[in-house]
């Protein structure tokens, strides 16, 4: 945005050099213009320069994210709806083996979902199958 920075001093130096001055009605005119295409150029910097820090940000967002992405798809999965509002849970599969009792609750209507004392159905998901395969519920 340097350029148009750039071009609004020329015209300020412009008027300057013809001496257009804030006493005649037109040179009011022609300074106030300048001033707010000062303001604007200034402006415009100042949100490009933002939108670049953004961009890095969200592009350091999606990098992290293609990471956890890689190392969920590198753990095995037990996939659980509830029956209560269907919503779609995730659970890492060693959860089932696990020696405390684990209470899972649905994050969306908190139904209990699941309970690892062998009382619910379960289907394994391998690492490397997609999260496609079959739904399954609650007994």
């Amino acid at each position: 945005m340097r350029d148009i920075s750039e071009r609004v001093s020329y015209l300020q130096g412009l008027s300057e050099g013809l001496n257009i001055t804030e006493g005649s009605p037109q040179g009011k005119i022609i300074s106030g213009i300048l001033n707010v295409m000062n303001e604007m150029a200034e402006e415009i910097t100042d949100i490009q320069r933002e939108f670049a820090d953004m961009r890095e940000y969200i592009e350091s967002l999606d990098d992290d994210l293609l990471d956890l992405e890689e190392s969920v798809r590198d753990d095995d999965y037990i996939e659980l709806e509830c029956g209560n509002c269907g919503e779609q849970v995730f659970l890492e599969a060693d959860i089932v083996d696990d020696e405390y009792d684990i209470e899972v609750t649905c994050p969306r209507c908190n139904e209990v979902i699941y309970i690892n004392d062998g009382s619910f159905d379960h289907q394994h998901i391998p690492a490397d199958e997609e999260f496609e395969a079959e739904e399954f519920h609650p007994s």
